[in-house]
């Protein structure tokens, strides 16, 4: 593969944070910081017990950055703790009903402009975020 020029790479790099800024614009004022909804769906999609480790893991966030984020959904009701049978320093997360209230209400603003050029790219849609998957999964090993 040829070796790409600085500058065509910074304008894949702008095209790709305009493309970020435009699709994640705040339509209106939502209940959950960015993260905030970031580890709320992760704990909601997760298919077998959740803890800040593997959140921390899974998201790519540091722990602390973690840790300020759950204190911040516990203090909002959406999660709830429950301690660790084996270890009483350690515990498990749980969405709560609010939790997924507030989430679906949350993503339903954000993803609004996902669907409207769903509408508009069609399959092309599609393909982008094959190739979106693809570039993280070789990113992330």
């Amino acid at each position: 593969m040829d070796k790409i020029d600085w500058l065509k790479m910074l304008a894949f790099h702008q095209e790709l944070h305009q493309f970020s800024r435009i699709m994640l614009v705040q339509k209106q004022k939502q209940f959950l910081t960015s993260s905030e909804r970031e580890l709320l769906a992760w704990i909601y999609l997760q298919k077998t017990e959740c803890t800040p480790l593997s959140l921390s893991e899974m998201s790519g966030m540091k722990k602390e950055a973690v840790s300020r984020c759950l204190k911040g959904l516990y203090e909002k009701s959406c999660i709830q703790k429950m301690k660790k049978i084996t270890d009483e320093r350690s515990y498990y997360l749980f969405i709560t009903e609010k939790g997924e209230k507030v989430l679906k209400r949350d993503y339903e603003i954000l993803l609004q402009s996902f669907y409207d050029l769903y509408r508009d790219m069609g399959e092309k849609f599609e393909n982008l975020f094959d190739l979106i998957s693809i570039a993280n999964k070789h990113i992330h090993g």
